[in-house]
């Protein structure tokens, strides 16, 4: 899991050839107009934009990708998440599924971060997150960013 601000994603951009597509994006600040999905890179990467009401932390289940690496950015509101690594997920809520290559896990995450508007936070395989848990509304844009070894 890396946590950063937007403006300093660019040091990260080394870690996948497609951070630095994100990078620009973020740069640009087209993320504020993001209505629905968008494409970037076909389905290798693409972002989602949500708002949402948050939700309690005992309501919000630990989730994790296969195939994809997310970028969650936080636009608007307060947004804490949270973490557990992977491995530590004995608890299966959800078998996972492939089409949107998730699976829900029931355990309790180990620790919690908190994102404000303009910070991001970058989950890998490994990294079980469970987002949207605050209070009010909440504003985000979600980059899936393919794995170079995924079909």
């Amino acid at each position: 899991m890396i946590v950063t601000s937007i403006a300093d994603f660019g040091l990260y951009t080394k870690l996948h050839p497609l951070f630095e597509s994100v990078d620009k994006e973020l740069i640009s600040n087209a993320l504020l107009r993001y209505n629905e999905e968008i494409l970037l890179d076909g389905r290798k990467l693409y972002a989602s934009p949500a708002r949402s009401a948050g939700k309690r932390a005992e309501d919000a289940l630990l989730e994790a990708h296969d195939r994809y690496i997310d970028v969650q950015v936080c636009l608007e509101g307060e947004e804490r998440m949270g973490w557990r690594n992977r491995t530590e997920c004995a608890n299966v809520a959800i078998p996972y599924q492939i089409d949107r290559d998730i699976v829900f896990y029931g355990d309790k995450p180990s620790m919690y971060i908190t994102l404000k508007p303009n910070q991001l936070a970058v989950f890998f395989p490994n990294d079980a997150h469970a987002p949207l848990i605050g209070e009010g509304m909440i504003r985000k844009v979600v980059f899936k960013v393919l794995l170079e070894s995924a079909p």
